[in-house]
């Protein structure tokens, strides 16, 4: 499910699939529940994962800057943690009882 969320002032379209997720590991090189473990890259990499598959050209890095200036705007990193535990429960990947 494609969702439309704001991060930093940019409206941006998010949508978690199984290939996006793959992408998240092959990127971090371990799986996801271990990657979780890293807070700060694991929260960048979601990010990215969410949203690459709507704007193609998205890089992790530029994943990052967003989350960057959202923190400079006085926003809050679990914000973003919260807004892809949204999007992969919108998707199907967790369930509301599985938090």
């Amino acid at each position: 499910m494609e969702r439309i969320v704001e991060i930093a002032g940019r409206n941006l379209r998010m949508k978690y699939t199984i290939n996006s997720l793959c992408a998240v590991e092959d990127r971090a090189g371990m799986p996801l529940d271990r990657l979780l473990d890293r807070q700060f890259s694991a929260t960048r990499l979601l990010l990215w994962g969410g949203l690459v598959e709507c704007q193609p050209e998205m890089t992790v890095r530029a994943a990052g800057d967003l989350i960057g200036e959202s923190l400079a705007a006085g926003g809050r990193l679990e914000d973003i943690v919260d807004l892809c535990a949204e999007g992969l429960r919108d998707a199907g990947f967790f369930g509301a009882g599985d938090e």
